[in-house]
């Protein structure tokens, strides 16, 4: 049995969390188009009988402009420091530009076996797959110091070269230990994975200027042997974005509390009840009074 720990870092919707949730199996990390939909640094846990690997899906790199955008931050680098292994992820669909060749090399400069995932080449196509590779090609060369592993062309949503990049992840697992149970597949707990399931389901099913200012805090996750019942506070920062998410006749807010509490089903297996709140709580983005009662925070 070998292990290791994996950050899996990269911009804003390049597919983080879809890789991971990929290489899994699983769905462990929330999936949006929307960005910064990732705020914490979640770890999902892949164990077979030959290793147990542990990935760490990041926070997109941004440029932090409130409290909760620094905190982010702070996951990002804290992640991307003790592991065995990073992952950087590309977007193929974006033009690479210099400042990525920066970034990538910062990261190489760490030491750290380092392998690059060209992602969404379904949708991206040769043509702009093909100016990304050439532009990988130089940081690839074995002649220079920490070069980049091996560079690997991905479709989540096909699931093309999945199983490719896992081998080259397992040859990489050094250590002798099993951190985790074999069961286990993320090491959040369910109230975590409950508030990111409803954060997910309001985040598709809103408008684009009130995600960003969303968070969700569960005040009760009581489980059961075969039904789960959840309290959650929807929170947001202004009052007019709360009649937006409750909607027209509380429509909108009926949807996203269906829609999460089929998905709590489907990862449980169990009869979920789950009933939600809307709160306002202004500017809580930058007060870590507020932060650290949504879970951003120490």
């Amino acid at each position: 049995m070998k292990s290791g720990f994996i950050a899996i870092i990269g911009k804003p919707n390049v597919g983080k969390s879809s890789l991971m949730n990929a290489l899994i199996g699983e769905k462990i990390s929330i999936v949006t188009p929307k960005p910064q939909t990732t705020r914490d640094a979640v770890r999902g846990i892949l164990t077979t009988d030959e290793y147990q690997m542990i990935f760490v899906d990041t926070p997109g790199l941004l440029v932090p402009k409130t409290e909760l955008g620094k905190y982010m931050s702070r996951e990002t680098e804290g992640a991307a420091q003790d592991v065995d292994v990073i992952v950087a992820v590309i977007d193929a669909t974006r033009p690479f530009t210099a400042k990525d060749t920066e970034f990538l090399e910062r990261k190489l400069a760490l030491g750290i076996p380092t392998y690059v995932v060209v992602n969404k080449t379904d949708v991206a196509g040769f043509e702009k797959v093909y100016p990304v590779l050439a532009k990988l090609s130089p940081l690839t060369d074995k002649g220079r110091k920490n070069p980049i592993k091996e560079v690997i062309p991905t479709s989540c949503l096909k699931g093309d070269n999945i199983d490719e990049l896992r081998k080259y992840l397992e040859s990489e697992l050094k250590d002798d230990v099993m951190y985790y149970p074999a069961g286990d597949v993320t090491d959040r707990p369910l109230r975590f994975v409950i508030g990111e399931i409803v954060r997910e389901k309001a985040l598709l099913l809103l408008q684009d200027e009130v995600p960003h200012g969303i968070g969700v805090v569960i005040n009760k996750c009581e489980e059961k042997k075969d039904s789960l019942y959840v309290e959650a506070d929807v929170v947001c920062e202004k009052d007019t974005h709360k009649m937006i998410i409750i909607g027209d006749g509380g429509g909108m807010i009926k949807h996203i509390g269906e829609s999460a509490r089929r998905s709590a089903e489907e990862l449980t297996g169990k009869r979920v009840y789950l009933k939600l709140f809307v709160k306002v709580r202004e500017g809580w983005r930058n007060k870590k009074n507020y932060m650290r009662d949504l879970g951003y925070g120490e």
